[in-house]
């Protein structure tokens, strides 16, 4: 998959649906397992924001029952208009209004949503625009609302046996250079608590998943590790990492069979899920 597959007119690297839908099922059964852990009733209105590919909508529906309903909203008109095609082929079934636009400018009335998801989306934005965002979803929440956001914890990716030496010392050429942008970034998982106790929540919960798949592994793995590893490279060449592991990130970039193929191969990476209430 090129770069430009994987970037939404956003202009947001891996925001792309087809690169969420090799995520998502890359780790399924923990990903279900977060949105779960939100404890979502039946009947609440709930509002994925961010939905990307739309990869949690078929659970959420699921969870709010026949007398909830979901809206589906995301900055990128190509993935709404992926999910809309889904709904109208008859694949994605439930109470789903879609809606393209900004969680940093809901279009939706105050105190319409009992829930706000929001998946793997606050990496995109900066420390400022995060407390923009927040103060959108207390408002659109009911009384006693839940927010809860789920995030990335890159300080636990690996592509065993690849050296786990040459992917911490890409995250911390990055995480450096956020320091420059602003961005909270794909490891500002574990962040998240304290950011939505500062922003008044109560009753904060949170957890973390760790994802892990040996070989043999599907072929959704595959094809997510197979896009992932260009990725990485490029990511390498462009921040302050010794040429010695641009050399290797190129390698595997250019076969990711080394990896794929090798009977000890296993991707491991982790995520956070906070929940906070609104007053």
């Amino acid at each position: 998959m090129t770069n430009a597959a994987q970037t939404t007119s956003t202009g947001h690297a891996l925001s792309g649906a087809h690169w969420l839908d090799a995520h998502f099922e890359s780790a399924r059964a923990e990903y279900e397992d977060g949105l779960r852990y939100v404890e979502i009733q039946p009947g609440w209105k709930v509002l994925d924001a961010g939905c990307g590919g739309g990869g949690f909508l078929p659970l959420m529906v699921q969870l709010v029952g026949s007398t909830g309903t979901v809206d589906a909203l995301d900055l990128a008109p190509e993935n709404i208009d992926r999910i809309n095609a889904l709904i109208d082929a008859g694949k994605l079934q439930g109470k789903i209004a879609t809606h393209v636009g900004s969680m940093l400018a809901l279009p939706y009335p105050n105190e319409t949503f009992d829930c706000v998801w929001s998946a793997n989306v606050m990496q995109y934005l900066t420390a400022n625009e995060f407390d923009l965002a927040i103060d959108e979803f207390k408002r659109v929440l009911k009384p006693n609302g839940h927010i809860a956001i789920k995030e990335f914890d890159s300080s636990l990716l690996q592509y065993q046996p690849f050296d786990p030496g040459a992917v911490a010392r890409q995250i911390a050429a990055r995480k450096a250079q956020a320091v420059e942008t602003g961005l909270l970034g794909p490891w500002s998982g574990p962040s998240m608590p304290s950011r939505l106790r500062r922003a008044g929540l109560q009753d904060i919960r949170r957890k973390t998943w760790f994802v892990e798949r040996w070989q043999p592994v599907i072929p959704a793995v595959r094809q997510y590790v197979s896009d992932a590893l260009p990725y990485m490279s490029r990511m390498a060449s462009k921040h302050n990492v010794p040429t010695s592991d641009i050399a290797r990130w190129e390698e595997i970039a250019a076969n990711p069979l080394i990896l794929l193929d090798d009977p000890d191969f296993c991707l491991r990476e982790g995520f956070v899920v906070a929940v906070g209430r609104v007053g």
